[in-house]
């Protein structure tokens, strides 16, 4: 069971039931066409943006927003790496309790020999939030990365594209409210290497450049991006060495930033020409920290802080709400499925583990947030972290593990390679060497405030032993709360979703008729189901029996994690 609910009385329940309605309705005029909502998503990039204090890279789409809306400075990822993170960012729940923890679980590029290679099958009530908007209406879209670890179930999108946008809708569907996801993969930690170690990479593993985003193959220009940034105004993190390399990759991260803020910019021309800017509410978001060493994969700031930035058009904001502003309390991206759902009118199902940033979180705000480490690639290593606004700790499951692991991918960067080979000659200093230790120690906790680079372990320090236990004690709870998977072996994992190692398909869909009353159903538990009439592109979300019935109806069936069903035909 995801979510432990303590035995509490069926009033209670109920009143907590009518208190979700009542907040969804205060929070958005029920007068009111629902808001279309579109997310910008960057990957691998920390909060190097003005509005978070640093002006290096040139951003003015991102800029403007900020500028109008609210400004999240303590918004944290749950994982340091992308397919995780994205699970809970679609979901609404943590990876390592729906099973989506692992980087990465289906077949990738680089081989990984001992791995299990599946999807995840989270328990059966667990939706993609994209799935419930489409269920109240919506019509929504996604840029083709999807990873989510389960699979790319038909019901979650109406369209998948390179350049998703609400002028794909059919005609029958330009009148509903659209959400779409857009991702840019420009920020990506291979965007940062040198064109010639890409090409050698793409070579070696016999990439089909096809199948790349055109800006991975192929980075735009400098000339059009308006700012050159000298590599001496670049700050290093204490924990790398100052070198050329370091700044220019750096420097390099900083200009994808800006070649994003430029593919930003054309979606919001477009909304601008189709008078919906209005209508729109807009999110800037990562899915982790920075693409850097320590950085992307780690459990530190570096890893999990990232860039959040919501704008809402006045009509649609919730009472009491205020913005433009800033906002320093903690945020955890686990958080964004309730609060799109409720900026939809569309109620937040109980197994989902975040909770809204218009409403709950606005009048009771986060003690902590969370964060998780499991295999990476093909190396595991189990670590799990708990941060308050002042300290983080963090829990080694696995101490006599190096903490930087041979992963290859990451090896391929050159910064990460001139590190190595600097550690072997003896030419880092303690700081700089540390994080390349053998062993790590069980537990670290660092004072955030004094501390921001998470440098000084005071764990062993007795001045520090009251909050160390505490963090401790309220981590291990956390984890308990949502039963975390941490002590599953992946291969048990990976035969109780896949058995014997093959993809389970859905059970088609049936149809029972009753007084014109047509029911479907699927003996996948937890199957979605979507149905379409004649002549109809769109795929609908079963949510209750139907009524009269003309002609024929198409209906299919997919459990997350399994294949989907064939399509079954009921006729009148």
């Amino acid at each position: 069971m995801l979510k432990k609910i303590h035995l509490i009385t069926l009033f209670i329940l109920a009143l907590a039931s009518s208190c979700k309605e009542e907040k969804i309705a205060n929070h958005r005029d029920e007068k009111l066409p629902k808001p279309n909502i579109i997310w910008f998503v960057a990957e691998d990039i920390s909060p190097r943006f003005a509005c978070f204090g640093d002006t290096l890279a040139l951003t003015p789409t991102i800029d403007a927003i900020a500028k109008k809306g609210m400004v999240y400075q303590n918004a944290f990822t749950v994982s340091g790496v992308c397919a995780p993170s994205r699970s809970s960012m679609i979901t609404g729940c943590y990876p390592s309790s729906i099973g989506t923890q692992h980087m990465r679980q289906a077949k990738g590029v680089l081989p990984m020999p001992g791995v299990p290679s599946y999807n995840a099958v989270p328990p059966p009530d667990i939706k993609a939030f994209p799935e419930l908007l489409r269920t109240s209406g919506y019509w929504t879209a996604s840029y083709r990365k999807l990873d989510y670890q389960f699979g790319s179930p038909f019901t979650i999108w109406d369209t998948i594209s390179e350049t998703p946008t609400w002028r794909m809708r059919a005609k029958a569907d330009e009148k509903r409210p659209f959400f779409i996801y857009n991702t840019y993969e420009i920020t990506h930690e291979i965007n940062i290497w040198p064109d010639s170690t890409k090409t050698k990479f793409f070579e070696d593993k016999n990439i089909n450049l096809s199948k790349l985003a055109k800006d991975v193959v192929v980075r735009p220009s400098l000339d059009s991006l308006g700012r050159k940034i000298k590599l001496s105004d670049i700050t290093l993190p204490p924990y790398f060495p100052d070198t050329e390399l370091a700044r220019d990759h750096i420097q390099r991260l900083y200009y994808n930033a800006m070649r994003m803020d430029q593919q930003i910019a054309k979606v919001i021309a477009d909304l601008k020409e189709d008078g919906l800017e209005d209508d729109t509410i807009l999110f800037f978001m990562s899915d982790h920290g920075d693409c850097l060493p320590r950085g992307k994969r780690w459990l530190y700031d570096s890893g999990l802080k990232s860039p959040l930035i919501i704008y809402i058009p006045p009509k649609y904001l919730p009472k009491g709400f205020k913005q433009p502003g800033n906002d320093s309390n903690l945020y955890s991206f686990v958080d964004l499925p309730a609060t799109v759902l409720e900026m939809a009118g569309v109620e937040i199902p109980e197994w989902i583990q975040g909770k809204s940033i218009i409403s709950e979180l606005k009048e009771k705000p986060r003690k902590y947030v969370y964060g998780s480490r499991d295999r990476m690639d093909n190396r595991y290593d189990v670590r799990r972290a708990i941060r308050s606004k002042n300290y983080k700790y963090i829990k080694n499951f696995e101490p006599e593990k190096p903490y930087q692991q041979h992963i290859e991918f990451l090896e391929r960067m050159p910064l990460m390679h001139q590190i190595l080979e600097m550690k072997e000659k003896g030419q880092l200093n303690p700081v700089q060497s540390a994080w390349l230790a053998d062993s790590k120690p069980e537990d670290e906790l660092y004072d955030i405030v004094k501390d921001p680079y998470e440098i000084n372990n005071l764990a062993q320090d007795p001045k520090f032993a009251t909050v160390k236990n505490t963090m401790e004690k309220d981590l291990m709870s956390w984890m308990e709360s949502i039963d975390d998977l941490y002590l599953i072996d992946e291969k048990d994992q990976a035969e109780k979703a896949w058995p014997n190692g093959e993809q389970p398909t859905t059970s088609d869909v049936t149809f029972t008729i009753k007084n014109n009353i047509l029911t479907l159903q699927s003996n996948t538990p937890g199957a979605s189901i979507a149905y379409r009439k004649p002549n109809a592109e769109r795929w609908e979300i079963y949510s209750h029996p139907l009524s009269n019935i003309e002609g024929h109806i198409e209906a299919k069936a997919v459990r997350y994690g399994y294949k989907p069903s064939k399509t079954t035909t009921y006729t009148n």
